[in-house]
């Protein structure tokens, strides 16, 4: 009987990811087929009136909760880590990003690692990790053998919670699944920090009538995950073998390359041309360095071999949200 816990389960991809596992009464962990007994949510914070049936739900910082009140994770099998302070905030308060994404994700790793189950952890990296510089530029394709090189405090923070887990898989203490996911759109609700939003704002702002700014040149050259390729590669993640794994170092997930005005032409194609009315084009030379230093072409043996593929595209996913809304 499997319980499993999703930090930042409050937040959109935890609950999609919640949801997923609700419709299903057994899970496939580490290989092996285990019955759902729980599904716990932590958040910092939870939203009025938030409270799926049958999920536990449980509010707090996660640093607190993890020194507090460690039952919560200790009698966990698996622990997907989704919380985490996001690109935008990261880069303009550094004490936040290492105290919500370093310190606490330290934390939690340690914790997991004293209980004698050997849990599974399920960490969300991002394709931040990688960056070029003037002697170390980016190459032109990202594969597996490319050397992680971060350009701002989120990517940098992430990649100290890759290694760290790393060594604890190493050490034979944890199972660890790390996988680098690409900026996700589109997603609902209000904007965030994330130098990424507006990724998710210049198409879900003006589909509800809304105008949203693009701060970036069109041509920009972007790799995006639908909601949807995110929840199934952490959920698909989470069944593959140690064996199967392989290194513990992070995965990169599949995705989708396109660059800013193909997004535009699917919002066009979904809502017509009254939709890009909504646009401006006011460039933010923080967002758009931060954004110009993460890779677009990603190329992964590895996770092809796992089984990860990547068939989608925009237009699919813009027209897919549409619906939803």
């Amino acid at each position: 009987m499997a319980r499993v816990v999703i930090t930042g389960g409050a937040g959109f991809l935890g609950q999609r990811v919640a949801q997923s596992l609700q419709r299903h009464d057994s899970l496939l962990i580490n290989g092996t087929m285990e019955p759902i007994q729980s599904i716990c949510l932590v958040d910092r914070v939870i939203p009025d009136g938030f409270g799926p049936p049958d999920l536990e739900v449980i509010q707090g910082d996660l640093l607190t909760l993890i020194q507090t009140e460690p039952d919560i994770f200790e009698a966990s099998d698996v622990v997907i880590h989704l919380a985490s302070a996001v690109s935008g905030e990261c880069e303009q308060h550094l004490e936040l990003g290492l105290k919500a994404n370093v310190e606490t994700g330290i934390a939690l790793g340690q914790l997991l690692a004293k209980m004698p189950t050997k849990p599974l952890l399920i960490f969300s990296s991002s394709l931040a990790i990688y960056g070029g510089t003037a002697d170390c530029p980016l190459p032109d394709v990202v594969t597996d053998a490319t050397r992680p090189n971060p350009q701002n405090s989120y990517g940098s923070q992430k990649l100290m919670l890759e290694t760290f887990y790393a060594d604890l898989a190493r050490r034979d203490a944890l199972s660890v699944r790390t996988l680098r996911l690409m900026t996700v759109s589109v997603r609902p609700g209000k904007p965030n920090q994330a130098a990424s939003g507006f990724l998710s704002g210049m198409i879900r702002e003006p589909l509800s009538g809304l105008a949203s700014n693009v701060p970036v040149p069109l041509d920009t050259q972007v790799a995006l995950n639908s909601p949807e390729q995110a929840v199934d590669g952490l959920i698909s993640a989470m069944g593959i073998s140690d064996q199967a794994w392989g290194t513990p170092l992070g995965l990169n997930l599949p995705g989708m390359r396109l660059s800013i005005q193909e997004m535009r032409d699917a919002l066009e194609a979904t809502a017509g041309p009254q939709a890009l009315d909504l646009l401006t084009y006011h460039r933010d030379p923080m967002i758009e360095a931060i954004v110009a230093g993460w890779p677009s072409h990603f190329e992964s043996a590895r996770a092809s071999r796992l089984g990860f593929r990547s068939t989608e595209s925009f237009e699919a996913v813009v027209q897919r949200f549409q619906t939803s809304k």
